[in-house]
């Protein structure tokens, strides 16, 4: 999953608010999707139905669009091809869209009124979406809410609806080397837990090795991840209490660019380089011990040619607490202009179905399933994943750790110039302090704006 950082957002050059939306789609517009017969049919909930037709009639064919690749690329592939070898009345049409595009196609198929019948989408561009996707909780059968894991279902509501099936939780952890561990002479079995042993052990790979020893954002473009993350277990806040300004200019934030500049520069642990993906390619080479990344990441460790590891990546300097970056997958039924009854319970039908596959999704994709029944069954701790990532995220879940990133209705409000910000901090482009400013000053505008 090189190419792919689908466990993150995209950073869309045109990022479309939800007040642009409405502007952009019409008041008529607006109100032929909302009130479209397809996209909020009326009438009892039709989650346990199979309507898309019968043995004598045409398939029901969907359209649905995901933005994975990769390992859960392939995961997904496996999920809908099994679908659609089970389900004679139902065809799913899979179509995978370029990450970094695919928020702002999803925007301009719902505007233009050729939306798919179901998408991917991150909970946290859920408020962006608010009016081009239909709120799903009325349409389940009574109970269905007890398929789900109970935390990631309550989590994933959006001012106290449900938008979405929750697929997923996708949590960051450390992955690290254990061929350059013992090169280092380190026990490849006890990797660092907190600042002091990272310490430790990154320098003992400077001093005895030739590799880079850390690297904590390993696809240079998305900074805001490790620093939002080390901020909130420094005891920082990213916004304000009601999300209308930054909040991180303050020692703490200061604290935390200035830790994305040591790591490069006065701890000597990576170069100075934010180059998309630099991390990534360096450490599948067999050439950086250490990095920080998600659930998906596992698809492609598990190939590579070394002892590979995976650890709780709170190893920030100045801890008060310990959060990681964490998040949800779900699957959404767009708005339609024109769609039948029928259809919209097919794409309901499709999008319990997929969320369910809870084994596939988990010992194939590598994330925590949002399936209930694959926990009940046991399914997961007996499989290979459980023992090599699964489990380390499972209990980063249990322990309350998640960091899910607020759901704006603009999210590149803060992130780009975070970004921007700590991308210039780890290349010393930028002063730490300087940076730290500046990026509040542009989100705070942002968001006032």
């Amino acid at each position: 999953m090189v190419s792919n950082n689908h466990g993150c957002e995209s950073h869309s050059q045109e990022s479309v608010n939800r007040r642009r939306f409405l502007k952009a789609a019409g008041a008529a517009g607006i109100v032929g999707l909302a009130g479209c017969t397809g996209g909020q049919p009326s009438g009892e909930g039709t989650g346990g139905a199979t309507t898309g037709g019968s043995s004598n009639s045409e398939p029901t064919k969907l359209t649905y669009w995901t933005l994975f690749s990769g390992g859960d690329g392939a995961a997904m592939k496996t999920l809908v091809g099994k679908f659609n070898e089970e389900h004679d009345s139902i065809q799913i049409q899979r179509e995978r869209q370029p990450y970094d595009e695919y928020y702002d196609k999803l925007f301009t198929s719902a505007t233009s009124g050729d939306a798919p019948d179901l998408a991917v989408m991150h909970a946290s561009q859920q408020r962006r979406f608010q009016d081009a996707i239909v709120p799903i909780e009325e349409h389940l059968d009574g109970g269905a809410n007890e398929k789900y894991v109970s935390s990631i279902w309550d989590r994933t509501k959006l001012d106290g609806k449900k938008y979405g099936l929750p697929l997923d939780t996708f949590v960051n952890g450390m992955y690290y080397n254990k061929d350059i561990f013992k090169e280092a002479s380190l026990d490849p079995e006890k990797p660092p837990t907190n600042f002091s042993e990272l310490k430790e052990a990154a320098n003992a790979i400077t001093e005895n090795t030739d590799k880079l020893a850390f690297n904590p954002e390993p696809y240079g473009r998305l900074y805001y991840r490790s620093f939002y993350a080390f901020l909130k277990s420094s005891g920082g806040n990213l916004l304000t209490d009601d999300r209308s300004a930054a909040a991180f200019d303050s020692d703490v934030g200061r604290l935390v660019s200035q830790f994305h500049a040591d790591v490069p520069g006065k701890y000597g642990w990576d170069k100075p380089d934010s180059s998309d993906n630099r991390g990534i390619k360096g450490f599948r080479a067999g050439d950086v011990a250490m990095i920080i990344n998600g659930t998906w990441f596992y698809g492609v460790v598990n190939s590579l040619d070394f002892e590979w590891g995976l650890t709780k990546p709170f190893v920030n300097p100045e801890a008060t607490a310990k959060f990681t970056r964490a998040g949800s997958h779900q699957l959404v039924l767009p708005q339609q202009q024109k769609q039948s009854d029928a259809k919209f319970q097919a794409a309901l039908e499709a999008a319990q179905w997929l969320t369910q596959q809870g084994e596939i999704w988990g010992t194939k994709a590598g994330h925590l399933p949002a399936s209930q029944s694959v926990y009940d069954s046991g399914a997961l701790e007996s499989a290979p994943v459980w023992d090599r990532t699964l489990s380390t995220f499972y209990e980063i879940a249990q322990d309350d750790q998640l960091l899910f990133e607020p759901s704006l209705e603009n999210n590149e409000d803060w992130k780009r110039p975070v970004t921007s910000a700590m991308e210039q901090v780890y290349s010393h482009q930028l002063d730490p302090e300087e940076a730290v400013t500046q990026a509040a000053d542009k989100v705070t505008a942002n968001l006032q704006g």
